[in-house]
């Protein structure tokens, strides 16, 4: 008498091709990934460009009063703000009303602190049809490759979404003035995390106050975010102008940072170069 019938046996049968077609994806998955590794493929991610647009300031819309005198947006200018839970609740639309096409919004600072109107101004700005950026307030408390994660977790990569900015500024809870190699190194370490993985290079605003202290070797070849009150800022290949911090804008109780953007040279000085076997460098060994 057989030990096993003959749908047992067919039943095994299909249970061990089963086995040998998934041990085999396995394997191959393996290989592929192992030679991905080698040829590279820890490279960063490669944004759409043309998913980034950013529209243009009405004539004659409110938002152009905020210049300064006898200043004219150019052709490829175009006026924003940059908000965080300081200015409270906001009506976007009426933001929009005002010929405000951009947001800069603050998503995180530090480790593990995210902004508490993040995600409601992110939702409420994009659904006024405003393009949107998240920044991140670095300090000096925490390391790098940890206040990334936040970042990271609060604002995924999204290519119609502006580059993500970095502020270095001395103001908030952090006391901290490590040597000007440590604190680089921190910065370092945030920056190659985030760039690999949105695909963009970080916009860069920094203080008076920390040039004077550490320099701003972080913004080569990025693009700069400059504040001047008196006309368009020097350099000139800046890509996002900080005009005011005390402006009057609709829809927010209270002052709001006002700004402008060059959208084509944003675009531009944000875009890593795409050469086959380019990669972003790396933070120094040592470095966190």
């Amino acid at each position: 008498m057989p030990r096993f019938t003959r749908e047992q046996v067919r039943r095994r049968q299909r249970i061990a091709v089963a086995i040998l077609v998934a041990v085999l994806l396995l394997v191959i998955g393996g290989c592929t990934a192992l030679v991905a590794n080698l040829r590279g493929g820890d490279r960063p991610h490669r944004a759409d460009d043309a998913a980034m647009t950013v529209g243009s300031t009405p004539a004659g819309a409110p938002a152009l009063t905020q210049l300064p005198e006898e200043t004219q947006l150019t052709a490829d200018e175009a006026m924003g703000i940059d908000v965080s839970s300081y200015q409270r609740d906001i009506d976007w639309e009426q933001v929009a009303g005002d010929g405000y096409v951009f947001a800069y919004i603050k998503a995180t600072e530090g480790s593990g602190f995210t902004d508490t109107h993040f995600r409601l101004n992110w939702d409420g700005a994009r659904a006024a049809g405003i393009t949107v950026g998240a920044y991140h307030y670095f300090t000096l408390c925490s390391p790098g490759a940890e206040q990334a994660a936040s970042f990271l977790a609060a604002a995924p990569p999204d290519d119609t979404a502006l580059p993500p900015a970095l502020d270095l500024e001395f103001d908030g809870a952090c006391e901290e003035r490590p040597e000007a190699v440590d604190a680089q190194a921190e910065i370092d370490a945030f920056t190659h995390a985030v760039e690999k993985a949105w695909g963009r290079r970080m916009v860069i605003y920094s203080s008076s106050e920390w040039r004077d202290h550490y320099g701003l070797p972080v913004a080569d070849s990025r693009p700069d975010w400059l504040y001047s009150d008196r006309g368009r800022p020097s350099p000139e290949d800046w890509a996002v102008w900080q005009l005011r911090f005390d402006g009057t804008v609709s829809g927010i109780d209270g002052p709001v940072d006002i700004d402008v953007v060059r959208i084509e040279v944003l675009r531009e000085h944000a875009a890593i170069p795409r050469e086959e076997d380019l990669e972003l460098p790396a933070p120094e060994e040592g470095q966190s």
